[in-house]
C-alpha cells in the first residue's frame, strides 16, 4: 500500500472510530461521489480487462468448479474491467460453476435497522441495498441469488449450496453462529477471498470464533436486544440479535487501533502458509482456506492473540510474534 493510500484508509478508520455509523455512511457516500471522476479516469487509462482474463486469474488461484468461496472485494482496485461489477461477477460464477457457490457479505446498517423498527417502518431486507460495495449491491440483484435473513449483517449467496448457506441465520441472535452464512462456510470447508482489500475486511471467521467457543479470552458483544424487518421472502420478523460492543471493537483490526494487528496477522498467515495472495487484474487476490483460518485463530486465541491485541497489550506469554 502507498503512502497516500494508506493515509486514506487511516483517516477513514480514525472517523470511523469517532463518528456514528450513520454519519461515516453519509461521508463515504460523499466521498466516492467527489472522487469517482478522477479514480474512473484513472481506471479507464489501464489496459482493459475481460471475463476470461479474470477467469484465467481465477483458476491461477486455484479457483475452480464445485468450490464454495466468500467473496469480499473492491472494484476500484480490480482495474479497467469492460462491463464493470457484472464482468467481475460472472468471471466468478463461471469460475466455480454451477456446481459451486459463490457468497457475498451485503450489510447494511445497524443504525438504521434499529432506528427503522424504532420508527414502525422496518428495514426491508428485499430492496435494501448492500452498504460494502459496488459488486456486492449488483450480486445482491442478480437472478438466483437469494439473501440470508440478518437486520444488518446478511449475505447473499448463488449456485449449488446457496439455500443452504442463507436458511440458517434467523436461528440465533448472533452475526456469525454455527447456522449463520460463516458458519456454513466453515462447515464446508470453503475458501474466504480478498481482492483488493486488506484482511481486516474479511475475518468473518474470526466473528464465527467469538460467537461460537465459549473460551473466547474475553466478551465482544453487547446486550441482545429486539428488532423488526421484514426477510427476504416478505415476512415481517422480530428476533433478538447481538452487536459487537463498540468499546471493545476500539482495537479490533478494522479500527484505526488495529492496523498493526492487520498487518501483524496478514504475515502471520502467509508465513504460516494459510494465506496465498495471487493477482486479479490489478488488484492482489489472497485467499485462505475457512477451516484452516478458523483453527489458526482458535490456536492464537487461547495464546490471547486476537483481532483486538494492539503491540502495548503484548504480554510475555504472546510477545514472540515470530513464534506464534
Amino acid at each position: 500500500m502507498g503512502l497516500v493510500s494508506s493515509i486514506r484508509q487511516t483517516l477513514r478508520l480514525w472517523l470511523k472510530s469517532i463518528l456514528p455509523e450513520s454519519t461515516v455512511k453519509t461521508l463515504r457516500r460523499v466521498s466516492r461521489n467527489l472522487s469517482s471522476p478522477s479514480r474512473r479516469v484513472n481506471r479507464e487509462s489501464l489496459p482493459p480487462l475481460q471475463s476470461r482474463d479474470l477467469v484465467e486469474d481465477l483458476k491461477k488461484a486455484g479457483i475452480g468448479p464445485g468450490d464454495v468461496i466468500m467473496v469480499h472485494s473492491s472494484l476500484s482496485r480490480i482495474g479497467n474491467v469492460v462491463g464493470g461489477a457484472s464482468t467481475v461477477i460472472e468471471s466468478f460464477l463461471e469460475a466455480v460453476t454451477h456446481e459451486g457457490t459463490v457468497i457475498m457479505p451485503c450489510y447494511n446498517s445497524a443504525d438504521e435497522a434499529f432506528r427503522l423498527s424504532e420508527k414502525g417502518e422496518p428495514l426491508d431486507l428485499r430492496v435494501s441495498p448492500s452498504a460494502v460495495g459496488k459488486i456486492t449491491e449488483v450480486f445482491r440483484t442478480w437472478d438466483s441469488v437469494i439473501r440470508s435473513s440478518h437486520p444488518f449483517s446478511s449475505s447473499c449467496a448463488w449456485g449449488k449450496q446457496a439455500e443452504f448457506i442463507t436458511s440458517g441465520h434467523a436461528n440465533g441472535p448472533y452475526v456469525c453462529h454455527a447456522d449463520s452464512p460463516v458458519g456454513r462456510l466453515v462447515e464446508l470447508n470453503g475458501k474466504v477471498i480478498g481482492i483488493g482489500i486488506p484482511i481486516a475486511q474479511g475475518l468473518g471467521v474470526a466473528h464465527y470464533l467469538e460467537d461460537t467457543w465459549d473460551d473466547f479470552p474475553f466478551e465482544v458483544h453487547s446486550d441482545i436486544t429486539s428488532v423488526t424487518y421484514i426477510d427476504p421472502a416478505g415476512n415481517s420478523v422480530t428476533r433478538e440479535v447481538a452487536r459487537y460492543d463498540p468499546k471493545v471493537a476500539r482495537t479490533r483490526i478494522d479500527y484505526p487501533e488495529g492496523q498493526w494487528i492487520c498487518k501483524t496477522l496478514t504475515e502471520h498467515m502467509i508465513r504460516r502458509g494459510i494465506m496465498t495472495v495471487y493477482k486479479f487484474g490489478q488488484a492482489d487476490l489472497w485467499i485462505m482456506r475457512a477451516r484452516n483460518l478458523f483453527e489458526e485463530m482458535k490456536r492464537l486465541a487461547k495464546k490471547n492473540v486476537t483481532m483486538y491485541l494492539t503491540e502495548e497489550k503484548l504480554t510475555a506469554e504472546n510477545r514472540d510474534v515470530v513464534n506464534w
